[in-house]
């Protein structure tokens, strides 16, 4: 608070000494980011806007007065691009902990699963919500125009739905896994745009059923996708015929929470499990032995592979939060994310803005966490509000925007049991007026349909 106001002279009725100046302003460099991608003073947008056009990159050296001219090749995008992201933060720059405006859908189900559109190249510009309610329904959602894609509910079947997957070559396309054990592959666009309609179900792909099922996820190829639970071993399926082609047993001490595939290797894979372990493996080597094993202090709630699978973001109970390199496990950032003491507070991250960043928030909080993931700094603090006074509400998932830098979304939970959940996007660069303004022009008003 010292260092990001200035001129505040008494704190706590005390008078604040330059000593107290000095020591925050060394706390916030070595922990905090004054703004994105180590930009350590507010930029014009206009201004990178056209250096841009012009091709300049407004790098001074010392032999010359005159700005070195450089044409927009390769990484030179990236750098504008970045330029302006820090740029448009920087307008709505204050102390790191703020709260933010938000667009809101509501959900009257108890939600189970959620997952948002996939950044395939096919369809660049789909702007989907996928979530799974505990009734065993299927919703796609444009969280753009409020409009309701797609939707399933199983004929004479009440299962919650606990995994779901976008396939990655086929974006209209995803597997659901069902607390059954029951597996489908579904189209969106065999699927109506209309709630109440149970007779969809009969178009889904049936798999062998998986016991205890608790989340699925689809190789890079699109051909096979794991699935995993209340077990110590995951299961192997083929997508086109359907089958289930091998089951591993015994790879963890104790059930695994969660089985990913690497974005780009479709035979690398890395599971999590609250024995504190999180392993990787290879399909192409018997898996009997992990390619290496790596462990928390506390059980692992989720582990996941950055876009470039370089790193492995790892989180555990309570705010145990690192990244490790991908290749043999070592520890690459920690994140350093106070505790709260709690057994019950389960932590989930991922990745935003490609692997610049990270988001993280934890199911007995209303805070999430933005933090570079080269260095472990706090970019912000985001506080998530809901939009009933007096309501507290907490992080139950959130995923960031993969087209939008510093856009993310949190699906929220309450301790109400009647109480509808929200699904909240929160956009890092606007302010609150265009936030406002763009949820009237949007047309995202309550969706209260289900």
């Amino acid at each position: 608070m010292v260092a990001s106001l200035p001129r505040l002279a008494v704190l706590d009725n005390l008078p604040i000494t330059k000593k107290e100046r000095e020591t925050s302003k060394t706390i916030v460099s070595e922990f905090y980011e004054y703004l994105p991608y180590k930009h350590n003073r507010k930029k014009n947008v206009v201004n990178i806007l056209q250096k841009r056009e012009t091709g300049t990159s407004g790098v001074h050296y010392r032999n010359s007065s005159k700005l070195k001219q450089t044409y927009c090749y390769g990484k030179s995008q990236c750098f504008f691009s970045r330029s302006l992201s820090a740029a448009s933060l920087g307008l709505q720059c204050g102390p790191p902990y703020i709260q933010c405006p938000a667009l809101v859908i509501y959900i009257r189900k108890k939600i189970s699963g959620f997952v948002l559109g996939n950044s395939s190249t096919i369809l660049p510009t789909r702007a989907l919500w996928l979530f799974g309610t505990l009734d065993g329904e299927i919703v796609v959602v444009n969280h753009e125009t409020g409009n309701l894609v797609g939707y399933n509910s199983s004929i004479g079947m009440i299962n919650s739905v606990l995994g779901l997957c976008w396939l990655k070559k086929y974006p209209s396309k995803l597997v659901a896994g069902f607390d059954n054990g029951c597996l489908k592959l579904f189209d969106v666009n065999h699927m109506p745009a209309k709630l109440g309609d149970r007779s969809c179900g009969s178009g889904a792909v049936h798999f062998e059923d998986f016991e205890q099922l608790t989340s699925v996820h689809v190789n890079s190829m699109d051909d096979q996708f794991l699935a995993s639970g209340y077990s110590k071993g995951v299961a192997l399926y083929d997508i086109s015929t359907g089958k289930r082609l091998q089951v591993f047993t015994n790879m963890h001490r104790e059930p695994i929470n969660v089985a990913k595939f690497a974005h780009h290797s479709p035979c690398m894979f890395a599971t999590s499990s609250f024995d504190k372990d999180v392993k990787m493996w290879d399909l192409r080597e018997k898996p009997e032995n992990p390619c290496y094993t790596a462990s928390s202090s506390r059980g692992n709630v989720m582990v996941c592979f950055s876009p470039d699978d370089l790193y492995l973001l790892v989180s555990a109970i309570d705010n145990e939060v690192k990244q490790l390199l991908a290749v043999d496990g070592r520890l690459h950032t920690n994140f350093n994310i106070t505790s709260t003491g709690s057994a019950h507070n389960y932590t989930r991250s991922y990745y935003m803005n490609g692997r610049d960043y990270i988001i993280s928030g934890s199911c007995d909080e209303h805070a999430v966490r933005i933090c570079c993931a080269q260095t472990g700094r706090r970019l912000r603090d985001v506080y998530i509000e809901g939009t009933e006074s007096g309501k507290s509400i907490f992080v139950q998932s959130l995923r960031g925007d993969p087209f939008r830098p510093f856009n993310f979304s949190v699906l929220t939970s309450t301790m109400r049991p009647t109480a509808k959940q929200e699904i909240i996007k929160v956009n890092l660069l606007a302010s609150s007026h265009d936030a406002d303004e763009s949820s009237r022009d949007q047309g995202i008003y309550p969706y209260c349909g289900l």
